[in-house]
């Protein structure tokens, strides 16, 4: 089976850890083609793909990915008040 997965959406990060999620089930080949990426995807055990797992696991980690871009300097703030000694420390320190 092949999916094509647009890599304007999805990240290299975000495929990387879904196809590593799915390593104990399934061998994953990856071939990028300008914007999309083909995976191959080659079963180890009888258990049948299932194609709506693998978007679930997708828009899981893409999902993870952009609340980790949003969050990422409330947690330096929270990181460089709890271990520094910056009372008057705000996210405009952080433009």
């Amino acid at each position: 089976m092949e999916i094509k997965v647009d890599r304007k959406i999805y990240s290299d990060s975000c495929i990387s850890k879904v196809v590593y999620l799915l390593s104990d089930q399934y061998s994953i080949e990856r071939a990028i083609d300008n914007d999309y990426e083909t995976l191959t995807i080659i079963q180890k055990a009888e258990d049948e793909f299932n194609i709506n797992g693998f978007w679930d696991k997708m828009n899981d980690f893409k999902l993870r990915e952009i609340i980790n871009t949003e969050t990422k300097d409330i947690k330096t703030i929270l990181y460089a008040k709890a271990f520094g000694e910056f009372d008057n420390l705000d996210e405009n320190d952080f433009d």
